[in-house]
């Protein structure tokens, strides 16, 4: 399953991947936080849409990646 940016505000266009809580082969649970991401008004965290294992990450920290776009795959 692809994990998106979500959009948490009207005029959210992008976030800044901060740190990731996860890597590559990690297991997950549904809503557990894979990310932080900082917008230019707050700190999120990005949560896993389902469980399962971190397949691939998209983004490195210190990416300023666009609402919508896929930032990790969980298997």
């Amino acid at each position: 399953m692809d994990v998106v940016l979500p959009k948490w505000g009207m005029s959210m266009q992008d976030a800044v991947v901060a740190q990731w809580h996860v890597a590559v082969g990690d297991a997950v649970t549904e809503g557990q936080t894979l990310a932080t991401v900082e917008t230019d008004k707050v700190d999120a965290a990005v949560e896993a849409p389902c469980a399962g294992t971190i397949v691939e990450l998209l983004a490195s920290a210190g990416d300023t990646v666009d609402v919508g776009s896929i930032i990790a795959r969980i298997g």
